[in-house]
């Protein structure tokens, strides 16, 4: 059984799409998070990082011994090791989409 929870912020989204705040785990928050002006289009992001997580059994950002270096990663776009190790081409291609550069993600219903 898998469950996957972290629910420490929950936000009204105006009809722009866009949020201002920022909270949740480092490792699955998307880049444009720390500019704090995102869509809802960084689910799609922490969604990837999820499936990472279970193509691997391993944490994204592993390689990493504190946050600040999780953020730094995340910030300049480096992805994490662990992606490296995704055998299966067409799971590390829809990984690879769902992490790729902000705002070019693909809406859940083209996943």
């Amino acid at each position: 059984m898998v469950k996957i929870g972290d629910f420490g912020l929950v936000a009204l989204v105006r009809k722009s799409h866009e949020a201002h705040s920022i909270i949740g785990t480092p490792e699955y928050v998307a880049p444009e998070l720390q500019k704090e002006d995102y869509t809802e289009m960084v689910d799609i992001y922490s969604f990837g990082m999820c499936l990472l997580e279970m193509a691997t059994m391993e944490i994204p950002y592993s390689e990493c011994d504190s946050v600040a270096k999780i953020y730094r990663k995340v910030t300049t776009v480096v992805k994490p090791q662990s992606l490296n190790r995704v055998t299966d081409p067409e799971v590390k291609t829809c990984i690879e989409k769902c992490v790729g550069l902000p705002r070019a993600s693909p809406s859940a219903y083209e996943l």
